[in-house]
């Protein structure tokens, strides 16, 4: 049973919001005659909402930094056992559930980021991660926790990073199933975050633009930006949105059935069809910018490396696409707060940033966010296609992130290039 997203629980006690039925769980041993006494009746139900004192919250995360930074451990090396939080965790179990099957965002206010040094804010952000999945590289580098912040470079150069820069940030998805953002200090003005909902956003296009929706589900060439994977070619093909059925290992399918027909995950059934997106136009446009051409990408007689020039559906149904993400009225915009923690689910939701005015104060007081990607095991299957970007399609340590050859995942405790 679910409520608008709740869990339904027969008994009480977690940290969530849950939604019971006294009548058949916590009071089903009492007559009806009993119940009714208490003002209990067939349709009455209780919904429990989970609080937490924060001062518990917060002496655990500051006992387990204590506790991993006197066994001298690397902020890489923290894990559920390593970084024990015995009632947050069971927040995080419950956040993770709540990013894959229903809203998609959720956001934590209040951690201590300015009592804290360098060590104890990536190590408790690292440390809150890894009780909601495996950690990914985000960069060739190996960076598995990210510092988004601007290094002064060229926003326009086809192989920079975005968040490397103060430049506005499109909507888009990065190359993990979930993101996790911290702030750890804002900017003068600007850098607001904006989310708005994959379906919401989708369900409109196919109402009033039915052909450039259909383009979206066609594959577009994506640019690897010097990414690349061993054995891979420098861009890949990616279609935006992807309709598929859940994959269900108990319920297989027979070859060529129709719930084939519509997904590129056919190797089990089910009986809800999902929406995925992946997206980064700025990565769409490095391909156009570096690699369009006349000649097919097969090298061509130069031994250039080229993808086909978007056609004019193509480019109108991104630009249908970023104007639906960027109305007001369909998403989402705050300005986060030192100390907030911003979780998306890239695969139902898309998520921008505002162009921002740098401080006086220098590089310290700057706009600063640390970054995760995280697979959580309670992921769902995805597309085959998605193999090119996320290396493989099953839930595991392995999925999602950026994997090149020769790479060792750290975690810098600053920002580097």
């Amino acid at each position: 049973m679910n409520a608008g997203g709740i869990p339904f629980a027969p008994t009480l006690g977690d940290v969530g919001c849950t939604l019971s039925h006294p009548a058949s769980s916590s009071h089903r041993a009492l007559t009806e005659e009993g119940r009714a006494a208490l003002g209990i009746s067939e349709g009455y139900f209780r919904l429990s909402v989970g609080i937490e004192p924060p001062e518990l919250v917060l002496a655990e995360l500051d006992a387990a930094l204590a506790s991993a930074r006197g066994a001298g451990l690397d902020v890489i090396d923290l894990t559920p056992e390593t970084f024990p939080l015995p009632t947050l965790s069971a927040r995080l179990r419950a956040l993770r559930d709540e990013l894959v099957t229903s809203r998609g965002i959720h956001l934590f206010r209040g951690l201590p980021v300015q009592r804290w040094d360098s060590w104890q804010r990536c190590a408790a952000f690292y440390g809150m991660a890894s009780h909601v999945g495996w950690l990914c590289p985000q960069n060739a580098k190996g960076h598995v926790l990210g510092h988004v912040k601007d290094l002064g470079c060229d926003p326009d150069d086809p192989a920079v990073r975005i968040y490397t820069t103060a430049a506005a940030q499109p909507f888009h998805t990065d190359s993990a199933d979930v993101v996790g953002l911290m702030c750890l200090a804002n900017g003068a003005e600007g850098g607001e975050s904006q989310v708005v909902s994959t379906a919401a956003v989708w369900n409109e296009l196919v109402a009033t633009r039915p052909e450039l929706a259909a383009a979206l589900v066609e594959p577009f060439p994506v640019d690897r930006k010097g990414e690349v994977p061993p054995g891979k070619n420098p861009t890949y093909d990616m279609p935006v949105m992807h309709i598929h059925r859940e994959h269900r290992e108990e319920e297989p399918e027979d070859e060529g059935s129709e719930e084939e027909q519509h997904s590129e995950d056919s190797s089990g059934s089910s009986s809800r069809l999902l929406l995925s997106n992946i997206y980064d136009r700025n990565f769409i446009a490095s391909a156009q910018a570096r690699f369009a051409g006349d000649e097919s990408s097969d090298g061509g007689s130069s031994g250039a490396w080229r993808v086909p020039r978007l056609t004019a559906t193509q480019t109108a149904a991104l630009d249908a696409l970023d104007a639906l993400c960027a109305d007001p009225s369909m998403h989402l915009e705050m300005r986060l707060e030192p100390g907030d923690v911003q979780w998306l689910h890239n695969h139902s939701t898309l998520h921008a940033r505002s162009a921002y005015r740098r401080r006086d104060t220098g590089a310290e007081g700057d706009r600063h966010l640390l970054r995760v990607w995280v697979t959580p095991p309670n992921a769902v299957t995805l597309p085959r296609v998605f193999a090119e970007r996320f290396g493989t399609v099953d839930v595991g340590p392995s999925r999602g992130g950026i994997r090149v050859e020769g790479q060792v995942p750290y975690c810098a405790l600053e920002p580097e290039e």
